[in-house]
């Protein structure tokens, strides 16, 4: 198999890039877990929740179409008319997300001003150039970048750490400095001199909606398997569950970023390829598959096997309260497996986006999120409560045999 130098430099700054992100995340965990109050903490992670589900409605689908597009345009002009798309298509999603986001201090008392605060994650998102960077492969200085911004602002949290508002000073750090890297990159990227003059028009951005809304819908309903159970949590967990459920749902995050990063980086070469033959992308697709599962499954064994050996890890040696690293430990063993049955799921949604079946994609995502609703139902009502470790696994296993079925009818249905 021949390397693709290109592909492997950008799965290299990409990689760094969501390294970065991961490990910034759980060190801000770590100051959290250390300083701040027990059920403040729950509500930075469903406060964090509530952001992401904002700015996949916010990127509404354009990241994935965009960086298709992008990579295939033809010249300057092409590509800021992609880019001026990109913008019309986030513009009313972004507004509409804004309003909500200044309203909910007035419809929970309870989380309303976190999710207020979450308002420059949704912004950064409006801006975010990462299609254009990728499509282009000029990732390095936007990673290097972040870096920076990123080692700025957890040193600013550490320096704080001791303030009362330590959660409401990290929410509001962390989407300034995601907000000031997306503008620094902004003029050159989505927003070059000209693009403007392509800004589509109102039944140019229907018509484009038209295609992006199932992939922005598929993300929704992605992201709610995983937010129902964290916002549904409080109503039948105690905070110290919540707590450490919300920092296992960020490392789960954590290693979505960097398996979405693998594929996000073999997009583009996977786009080649499955343009030169099904038997070409069938190939490539077996091998990576390969690559992913062992390392997935080495992963999954360290986990499994040294739970209270990785916390200790992630918390630096440093101490926690003795009952939030049991119940840590004990949901990082079942969830074990989740990583793998992510990594086997990355390549199934790359061929379905190939392919450009978001309607089966989307009507896949609507299937697990009745799967998610009625295992929160039962476990509400019926199930014992230790089956709510087993949650992520469950509802990443029905993912994976989703997406399988969804490749094999369009696979039935080529000639």
């Amino acid at each position: 198999m021949r390397v693709h130098k290109p592909t492997l430099n950008q799965f290299a700054f990409l990689l760094a890039l969501n390294v970065t992100n991961t490990v910034f995340q759980l060190l801000i965990i770590l100051l959290l877990v250390q300083f701040a109050d027990t059920e403040k903490l729950g509500a930075y992670f469903i406060a964090l929740s509530f952001s992401v589900l904002l700015s996949i409605l916010v990127n509404f689908g354009t990241t994935q179409t965009g960086l298709i597009s992008l990579k295939k345009a033809e010249g300057e002009n092409e590509r800021k008319k992609i880019s001026a798309e990109i913008l019309g298509l986030r513009t009313l999603p972004f507004l509409v997300s804004a309003l909500i986001c200044l309203i909910a201090p007035m419809l929970s008392k309870s989380f309303g001003t976190y999710f207020l605060l979450t308002l420059p994650m949704i912004f950064a998102e409006f801006i975010n150039p990462q299609a254009y960077l990728i499509a282009t492969y000029k990732s390095k200085n936007y990673t290097i970048l972040n870096f920076l911004l990123k080692a700025f602002v957890l040193i600013s949290i550490y320096v704080f750490k001791t303030d009362l508002n330590i959660i409401e000073f990290t929410i509001l750090a962390t989407g300034s400095c995601m907000t000031i890297l997306n503008l620094i990159y902004l003029p050159s990227t989505l927003l070059q001199k000209g693009t403007l003059f392509f800004y589509p028009k109102l039944n140019k951005i229907i018509s484009l909606t038209s295609e992006n809304v199932m992939i922005m819908g598929n993300g929704i309903t992605g992201q709610l398997q995983q937010s129902l159970f964290l916002f549904a949590l409080p109503s039948i967990a105690s905070p110290l569950f919540v707590s450490s459920y919300g920092f296992i749902d960020k490392l789960i995050s954590s290693f979505r970023m960097l398996i979405n990063a693998y594929g996000t980086a073999f997009m583009p070469r996977a786009a080649g390829l499955h343009k030169e033959g099904f038997d070409q992308w069938k190939m490539i697709k077996q091998q990576q598959n390969t690559i992913l599962t062992i390392g997935c499954v080495l992963i999954a064994l360290i986990m499994f096997i040294f739970p209270h050996q990785l916390l200790m890890l992630l918390f630096m040696g440093k101490k926690t309260e003795a009952a939030f690293f049991t119940q840590t430990a004990i949901l990082i063993q079942a969830i074990s497996m989740v990583p793998l049955l992510m990594a086997l799921n990355v390549l199934n949604v790359a061929e379905v986006f190939l392919e450009k079946k978001y309607t089966l994609h989307f009507k896949g995502g609507l299937l697990l999120l009745l799967i998610t609703v009625i295992s929160i139902t039962a476990l509400k009502y019926t199930l014992p409560f230790f089956v709510a470790g087993y949650y992520p696994m469950i509802i990443e296993g029905a993912s994976l045999i989703v997406s399988l079925s969804i490749v094999q009818k369009i696979r039935n249905a080529q000639p």
